[in-house]
C-alpha cells in the first residue's frame, strides 16, 4: 500500500475558507490558526474584542495538525528535569498551569461539540532500559513530592508488546490523545459563529508592524488594520518575530498504519526519554513518531519533508517493539519550534510598544502549553498584565 503524502489527521475532505482580499479592520489580528492562535482568539472574543485570524494554509495545517496527536500536561523535559533547569517554583507553576489547561480544553471541546475527538485514558512514559527506569523513578518521586499525579508501572504490568523485566514506566491518568484537526476545525467554526473572521491561504508577508496608533498586518492580497496583533506560530516564530531567534524550526517524523484488528496499546506511550511516541487511534491505527536524534543536524529545518532513514527506523520500531506488521498508510513530518532552555516564548514583541505579541516554541509539546500561553497573551492584550506572565520566556530571550 502506498503511503499518503499528507498527515493522517488532514487526510479527509475539507473546503478551505476564502483568503483575505483587500482591507479588514479588527481590534486584534491573530496570525496562525493552530491551537495557540485559536485559543487566543477565543479568549479575546470572551473579552468583547473583534478578531481576525489569518493562516498561510488552513486551520490546523501547521504544527497543530502535523503532530502525533498527543494531549499531555507538563513541559517538554521530565518534571524532575524542569525543577533543575528552571527552579522548583517555576516548574510547579508550569505543571499546575498545564493540568488546569487540560481541564479547560476538555470543557471547551465539550461546548463546541468536539469532546469525542479526545481520548483521555492515560499516557505512559516508558523507560526502555534499567538506567532510564531509574530516571523514571526519580521523576515519579519529584512529582509526588510536589503533589502531582503519576503512578510507576513496571515489568509485566506494562502493555503486552512493551513489557520487559528491566523496564518501568510512569502512568499519567490525565493525559491522552486527540484528533487535532477535527478538534481545531470545530473550534474555528465555533469562533466564527461568535463573530471571528478566519481567512485561510493568507500568508503574512512581513512581521506585523506598528502603524500610527495601531498595527498593520499584510498578506499577499490584503491588509488587516488593528489595535493589536498576535503572532501565534510555533516553528516559524522567528520568521515573523526576529527577536525570537532562540526558537529554531525542527522537523519531527511520523507514520500511521492501516487499522489493526486488535488493541495493541491501551494508552499512548512516550519512550526513550520522549524520543519515541506512539498511540493507537480510535479506528485502530498505530500512529508512531520519533528518532529525531537519528536525524541529527538535518532535523533543523523549516521544511516539512520526511527523512528516509528516520522513517526506516520507525518501520523497524513498529515491527520489533510493537510486533505490528500492518501496512503503513501515511508518512509525514511536522515543523515545530525548539529552544535550548527549553521554555516556550510568550509576551510582547520588543520595539512594538506592546502592540504586537507572540507565542510559540513549545519544544514538541504544544497542544496544552499553547493553551497556557494563549491565556498569558490574551490577558496582556486585554488588561496589559497577566498573573502568569512569568511562566515562560519573553520573546527576546
Amino acid at each position: 500500500m502506498t503511503s499518503a503524502p499528507v498527515p493522517l489527521w488532514q487526510d479527509e475532505p475539507y473546503r478551505p475558507r476564502s483568503p483575505l482580499q483587500g482591507e479588514a479592520r479588527a481590534d486584534v489580528c491573530v496570525v496562525g490558526a493552530g491551537v495557540g492562535g485559536l485559543a487566543t482568539a477565543r479568549r479575546l472574543l470572551d473579552a468583547g474584542l473583534s478578531v481576525v485570524v489569518l493562516d498561510r494554509h488552513e486551520v490546523a495545517s501547521g504544527a497543530s495538525g502535523r503532530n502525533g496527536g498527543f494531549f499531555i500536561a507538563g513541559a517538554a523535559p521530565m518534571y524532575h528535569e524542569t525543577r533543575e533547569l528552571w527552579g522548583r517554583e517555576r516548574a510547579v507553576a508550569v505543571h499546575a498551569a498545564t493540568l488546569a489547561a487540560q481541564r479547560e480544553v476538555l470543557e471547551v471541546a465539550e461546548a463546541v461539540g468536539a469532546r469525542a475527538h479526545f481520548r483521555v485514558d492515560g499516557l505512559l512514559r516508558l523507560a526502555v532500559d534499567a538506567a532510564e527506569a531509574d530516571d523514571v523513578r526519580a521523576n515519579a518521586a519529584a512529582l509526588a513530592e510536589d503533589g502531582f499525579p503519576g503512578q510507576v508501572v513496571a515489568g509485566d504490568d506494562l502493555p503486552g508488546p512493551l513489557a520487559r523485566p528491566e523496564r518501568a514506566g510512569l502512568l499519567f491518568p490525565h493525559d491522552g490523545s486527540v484528533h487535532p484537526v477535527r478538534w481545531l476545525r470545530a473550534l474555528a467554526a465555533a469562533l466564527e459563529a461568535r463573530g471571528a473572521r478566519v481567512f485561510e491561504r493568507s500568508a503574512v508577508v512581513a512581521p506585523p508592524a506598528a502603524d500610527g496608533d495601531g498595527v498593520v498586518v499584510r498578506t499577499a492580497a490584503g491588509t488587516v488594520r488593528c489595535d493589536r496583533a498576535v503572532v501565534a506560530v510555533d516553528g516559524d516564530l522567528a520568521a515573523l518575530v526576529p527577536t525570537a531567534a532562540a526558537v529554531r524550526p525542527r522537523r519531527l517524523n511520523m507514520l500511521a498504519t492501516a487499522p489493526l484488528g486488535e488493541t495493541v496499546l491501551p494508552f499512548p506511550v512516550y519512550a526513550r526519554y520522549g524520543h519515541e511516541y506512539v498511540h493507537q487511534t480510535a479506528d485502530g491505527r498505530i500512529a508512531l513518531g520519533g528518532f529525531s536524534d537519528l536525524d541529527g543536524d538535518a532535523s533543523w529545518t523549516d521544511r516539512a519533508e520526511v527523512s528516509g532513514p528516520v522513517q526506516a527506523r520507525l518501520d523497524r520500531w513498529l515491527r520489533e517493539e510493537l510486533r505490528v506488521g500492518a501496512p503503513v498508510t501515511h508518512r509525514w513530518a511536522g515543523v515545530v519550534g525548539f529552544a535550548a532552555d527549553p521554555l516556550p516564548r510568550c509576551g510582547p514583541v520588543p520595539g512594538t510598544g506592546g502592540r504586537v505579541l507572540a507565542l510559540g516554541g513549545y519544544n514538541g509539546t504544544g497542544h496544552v502549553q499553547a493553551w497556557v500561553a494563549s491565556r498569558v497573551v490574551a490577558d496582556l492584550v486585554v488588561s496589559g498584565a497577566s498573573a502568569s506572565a512569568g511562566l515562560y520566556a519573553p520573546v527576546d530571550a
